[in-house]
């Protein structure tokens, strides 16, 4: 028994190493995850979520691990070794001629996917169906990995596809969803908020992940538009033996000086819209803020001190985005970025951590200070995240 355990030893310590690693990746998308579900962050819904990520991570360590160290010895020696099992009642051979190893072969392939039938219940909330479906569809992809090297990474299938594991991993998702049901009758699942319902005291993390995102969506926006400009420009100049270029028939000379202005004054454009536009005409969130079920608006502000709120932080973050990017682009075309980023970026960077410092002692933004006249929005009011603002 203990030499089959010992199996997978290797693969759960590959899981546990490579665990941090995926987590710090998956973090953002684990935040955003759970602002969306319960508009603010729970400690329980954090340690569960980060528990997942090593439930998957040792998923994906079984599966790949051991991968033989000579492909092409391995696929010569063992050709045909690793066809498809189909029979679906060949673990009854398995368990009475297989032993110890055989009987632990089932339980394992069962308990493995306890967890993931609990996870897609209890903290996914899928219905019953969803769930044997979710465990099903898992199965089919790891022995389908099995059967084609891993899509391809490896020349030859190095374990076997085999529908017993199919069945019995299927029913391990079956068995955490009644350990599911069981854990929620003697732990109540929380009720989730309304859909509608927007965190009107968000704190610096929530802030700074809705922000991100936002920054992701600007980025989506302006580094195309940048792109098509430069691609535009060289497919009509026409360049000179200095450097230059003309356009309009030698009508208009121009340098290329002016092209490292492109992204950063793209990106303002691409910022304003994203954070002063769509804020401005929809209560206060940002697609971020949207997703995420927040609101940049903690109190009602009308006419003048409605627009110095947004012209403040539309100047302050405004300025600090266009620094960072154009501190980018000048690390990117110098000989030694490392110079470029000790003017625009690093004073960018310092710049985003002293409002996050402040928002956490604060647990405000330095515009909020701006007086209003009474709270926005109570958590638990109908706030639609796309209706606009009756006060724009």
């Amino acid at each position: 028994m203990l030499g089959y355990l010992s199996y997978f030893s290797t693969s759960f310590i590959i899981a546990v190493l490579l665990w941090p690693f995926v987590a710090a990746v998956l973090t953002l998308p684990i935040l955003a995850g759970l602002y969306h579900r319960h508009h603010r962050l729970r400690a329980l819904s954090v340690g569960a979520s980060y528990l997942s990520v090593l439930y998957f991570t040792g998923l994906v360590a079984f599966t790949l691990y051991p991968m033989p160290d000579d492909p092409d010895a391995f696929c010569a020696a063992h050709a045909g070794d690793y066809a498809p099992q189909l029979d679906p009642l060949r673990f009854l051979e398995d368990l009475q001629y297989g032993g110890l190893y055989g009987l632990l072969q089932l339980v394992m392939n069962v308990v493995f996917f306890v967890p993931l039938g609990f996870v897609f219940a209890r903290w996914l909330r899928w219905r019953w169906w969803a769930v044997v479906g979710g465990g099903f569809a898992m199965s089919l992809f790891i022995e389908s990995s099995q059967l084609t090297g891993f899509w391809g990474l490896y020349p030859c299938a190095y374990r076997q596809f085999d529908v017993n594991d199919l069945m019995t991993n299927t029913l391990g998702a079956v068995v955490g969803l009644g350990v599911a049901r069981l854990f929620g009758a003697w732990v109540p699942a929380a009720a989730l908020p309304g859909r509608d319902e927007v965190n009107t005291r968000p704190g610096a993390l929530h802030r700074t992940v809705a922000f991100v995102i936002d920054m992701m969506l600007v980025a989506a926006a302006y580094f195309p538009l940048t792109m098509a400009v430069v691609l535009a420009f060289h497919a009509l100049a026409t360049p000179l033996a200095n450097g230059d270029f003309t356009l309009f028939g030698g009508l208009v000379t121009v340098g290329v000086g002016w092209m490292n202005a492109i992204a950063p004054t793209a990106a303002a454009l691409a910022f304003l819209v994203f954070e002063l536009l769509v804020p401005l005409t929809h209560r206060g969130q940002t697609l971020g803020g949207m997703f995420t079920h927040m609101t940049v608006e903690t109190v009602t502000r009308h006419g003048g001190r409605r627009a110095a709120f947004y012209a403040v932080r539309t100047v302050v973050l405004g300025t600090l985005t266009v620094m960072a990017i154009t501190g980018f682009v000048a690390a990117g075309s110098a000989d030694d970025g490392v110079a470029a980023t000790d003017g625009p970026l690093r004073i960018a960077v310092i710049g985003f951590i002293v409002l996050f410092l402040f928002a956490m002692v604060a647990r405000r933004m330095p515009w909020d200070s701006i007086p209003g006249e009474r709270a926005a929005h109570v958590v638990g009011e109908s706030v639609s995240p796309i209706s606009p603002a009756s006060h724009c």
